[in-house]
This record gives structure tokens, C-alpha cells and sequence, in this order.
């Protein structure tokens, strides 16, 4: 039988309380969108009113109440959900325009000295059918950085069989609003990934993220390493100027500046997935509440060996 877990779905932006009264604190306004209930409380206080206890990583205490009901008005649907299943890991092995995980590994080293710049950025090096500013400075964000290193892995592995261009680059800039996850569009298209069962699965090892914390407003894009399914944590590469870094990382755990190791050594990262500041999967999907992923097709795995 299908583990399953209680859920709201809100259609409506909603109010958010320090406690299930509407007379209580504001915490700050819940988001259209799906998120795992951590306590509901029906016909409380009084008969007339039922209230959830979210959770809302958006919001400073990580959860929030919402009224979910007032007499016959339902504000927001509470029911059970199954559990996506952990995924079955692919090896790629027949996928011709695979790379090999240690390319992408050795041209991280390239962004070492990189620090976050949310409106100047500039590659390590010149892409394949496209014009980009070329560093230094070493500043970049976080479309640029997944745009860097996936084109240049693909591209280098596998030259004129893997076409990249102006279009292809615009996609993964979010340069129209035709398409809000058009890096993964453009992951999926351009051959270098796959698109996943649902968005709802776990990410398998080396998969892109195109999130959005609001509609369309705090949009990120980055790339999940590894899933550590009895713990639910994931490897989080990225450029981003929060959660314990200033340009490319893991989100964190460190800076490719300040982890000073050989990332294809025995356990370079130690075992991150026991760190208490490392997300799990969970909260990902309850910050990101609109997103897409791809599964890139990387082979012979060792950084994302578990």
C-alpha cells in the first residue's frame, strides 16, 4: 500500500497566523499552490471554523496556520496524498549523448573564485553557437552558472551532435513569459535531459531545477547532485548569495572556494546528507512551490554515487 501524506491545496492567497485564530498574529500571506499540513484542526475553536498548521519554509517561523473553512466557505482543500516512490536510478549507459559525471565534476573548478552577482555576469569560457561575456570579473547567477557548466559539459563530450544557440540561450535566460521553466525546456529539448514521471518525483542524481518561491516572482534555477532517500536531504549545487554562499556551492555545506578538496575523492563532502542545515527534499518542493525539473543524463556517478 502507497504511503500517503496530508496535504492543502490552495487556489486563493490566504492569511497566515502565529496560531489557528484569525485574530492571532500575522505571519504573512500563503501562496497559491500545494503544502504538506503538519496539524489540522477541524470544527476548532467552535464548529464554525476549521484551521491547518502549513508548512511554509517562505515564511519566517518555517510554518504557518490558515483557516481552511468558515461555516459552508472552504478556503482550501485538506485531503491525504500518496507519496511519490523513490526513483529507480538509470545508468545512461545507452543514452548516446550521456557525459560522464567526472567532466562535469573537473570543470567546477573553473567557477572556484566565482561570487554571486545577480545582474552582471560573465562565463569562464565561450559556448558553442552562442556570444557571452567572457570573465573576468568572476561574478555570475544562477542561469548563467547551470547554462555554463551543462552546455560546456555536453558541448565538449560530444561537439557538433549536441546543438546549442541564440534560442537555446534565451531559454535558459527566462527571457520570454511564454514559458516560465524554459531551462528545462531547453534541457529536455537540446538532448542533454529527460523529463521526469511527474514534478512530484524525487529527483534522480544531476537533475535541473527550475523553481519559483511565487508566481513569477523569486524564480532559482539550479541542480540537485544527489537524493539521499532515508533521510530525504539533497545535494544542492548552485550560485546563489543565501543559505551559506557567495557564488557557486553547495547549498550549505560550502563554497567550491572554501571546501578545498578533490570532489572526486573518497567522500569529498563527508557525509552531508546528516547535516542539519542540508534541505531535504520536502522542502524544496514546499519553497518551490511552482516547479519543473530535468534529469541530465550523466553516467558513471561517484560525487552522486549513494
Amino acid at each position: 500500500m502507497a504511503e500517503t501524506e496530508l496535504v492543502a491545496k490552495l487556489t486563493i492567497r490566504l492569511r497566515g497566523y502565529v496560531l489557528p485564530d484569525t485574530d492571532a498574529q500575522f505571519e504573512g500571506y500563503v501562496e497559491p499552490g500545494t503544502y504538506f499540513v503538519l496539524e489540522h484542526r477541524k470544527g476548532y475553536p467552535t464548529k464554525d471554523t476549521d484551521y491547518a498548521r502549513l508548512e511554509a519554509p517562505t515564511l519566517g517561523a518555517l510554518d504557518t496556520w490558515i483557516c481552511t473553512r468558515w461555516k459552508s466557505q472552504a478556503y482550501a482543500k485538506v485531503f491525504l496524498a500518496k507519496k511519490p516512490p523513490p526513483v529507480r536510478r538509470r545508468t545512461y549507459e545507452d543514452e548516446p549523448l550521456a557525459v560522464s559525471e567526472a567532466v562535469l565534476v573537473g570543470l567546477l573548478k573553473d567557477f572556484t573564485d566565482y561570487h554571486y552577482d545577480l545582474d552582471r555576469a560573465y562565463y569562464p569560457w565561450t559556448l558553442p553557437g552562442i556570444r557571452v561575456p567572457v570573465a573576468p570579473p568572476q561574478r555570475n547567477n544562477c542561469c548563467t552558472f547551470v547554462e555554463a557548466l551543462t552546455v560546456k559539459a555536453f558541448s565538449d563530450v560530444h561537439g557538433a551532435e549536441f546543438a546549442w544557440d541564440a534560442r537555446r540561450h534565451r531559454q535558459m535566460m527566462i527571457a520570454s513569459t511564454e514559458d516560465y521553466f524554459s531551462p528545462v525546456t531547453a534541457a529536455i529539448e537540446s538532448g542533454m535531459a529527460l523529463l521526469p514521471p511527474s514534478e512530484d518525483t524525487p529527483p534522480h542524481p544531476w537533475t535541473l531545477i527550475q523553481g519559483w518561491r511565487r508566481q513569477w516572482d523569486s524564480g532559482h534555477t539550479f541542480l540537485v547532485v544527489d537524493h539521499h532517500v532515508e533521510s530525504d536531504k539533497v545535494l544542492l549545487l548552485e550560485s546563489n548569495a543565501y543559505e551559506g554562499l557567495d557564488g557557486v556551492g553547495f547549498r550549505n555545506v560550502g563554497n567550491l572556494r572554501n571546501l578545498g578538496v578533490d570532489l572526486l575523492g573518497d567522500k569529498p563532502l563527508g557525509e552531508w546528507w546528516r547535516r542539519s542545515d542540508v534541505w531535504t527534499w520536502r522542502r524544496v518542493c514546499s519553497t518551490y512551490l511552482s516547479r519543473k525539473q530535468a534529469w541530465l543524463k550523466v553516467k558513471d556517478r561517484k560525487l552522486s554515487g549513494l
